[in-house]
């Protein structure tokens, strides 16, 4: 029965650890059980549990089953967001695969719970005829494989637009490196002009304009003494020769210091 177009829910796949209850362990999966969850537009919601090999499990909810469920579990609100509580509890860690003891063997319960102490999501499942095994086994397969691409795609996308923005911080970065080295020169000449002594000019007045004479300015010059002002300059004297002092004195008397005590 065909869903109505409020019915949708985004695929969803995970891995469902199996319970064995009272069963024979032999009898039931050995290995990993992984189920899909998907309640494409105008379809009504599907899920399949399967081990990829030799067993699977499945159900399909129209829109009276969606709300019976809906009441058992407790859940307020539209059945829109009802779908958002499944998907949430089908995302979470908390899925179990679990077969009743008081049932067959081939009858299954996928167990859902979005966290520790929220209402749980409990649907029976069904097994899947040997005669039909092979195509839901593929049809899983396919599944899931287009659902690996669709995020393997975004996470091009995604990588695509990081590289575009590291790009654009690179060229940023190189442009803000020039602005900086161009204000460090500039800084750096600012500094060198500071440091400079300044240098006083003379002021002189301009001359009006249409005016002929020019005013050159005189400069200061300094006061030369006149040559009859000048001071004399002090003699010196001169010192005479050893011969001729020697020259001097040959005319002198010598007394004998005897004659003079006597």
């Amino acid at each position: 029965m065909a869903a109505p177009s409020g019915i949708r829910m985004a695929a969803v796949f995970g891995e469902a650890k199996p319970e064995y209850g009272g069963h024979d362990a032999d009898a039931l999966p050995r290995r990993p059980v992984l189920f899909h969850a998907h309640a494409p537009s105008q379809t009504p919601l599907r899920v399949v549990a399967t081990d990829l090999r030799s067993l699977a499990w499945r159900c399909s909810l129209d829109l009276d089953d969606l709300q019976n469920l809906q009441d058992d579990v407790g859940i307020g609100g539209s059945c829109s967001d009802f779908l958002d509580y499944l998907y949430s509890s089908f995302s979470s860690a908390q899925v179990k695969l679990l077969f009743p003891a008081a049932q067959g063997p081939d009858t299954a319960e996928l167990v859902a719970t979005k966290a520790k102490g929220l209402p749980r999501i409990t649907l029976p499942l069904h097994p899947v005829a040997a005669s039909e095994l092979k195509d839901v086994i593929a049809d899983f397969s396919l599944a899931l494989y287009a659902s690996y691409k669709t995020k393997q795609e975004h996470a091009s996308r995604e990588q695509e637009r990081v590289s575009q923005l590291m790009e654009s911080l690179a060229s940023e970065r190189e442009k803000n490196e020039v602005m900086q080295k161009q204000l460090e020169a500039l800084s750096f000449l600012d500094k060198r002009k500071a440091t400079k002594p300044k240098l006083v000019t003379d002021q002189v007045p301009s001359a009006p304009l249409g005016s002929d004479q020019f005013i050159v300015p005189v400069q200061k010059q300094t006061s030369v003494a006149s040559p009859s002002k000048v001071p004399p300059a002090k003699a010196t004297k001169r010192v005479a020769h050893a011969s001729r002092r020697a020259r001097g004195v040959r005319g002198a008397l010598l007394q004998d210091d005897n004659d003079d005590e006597s």
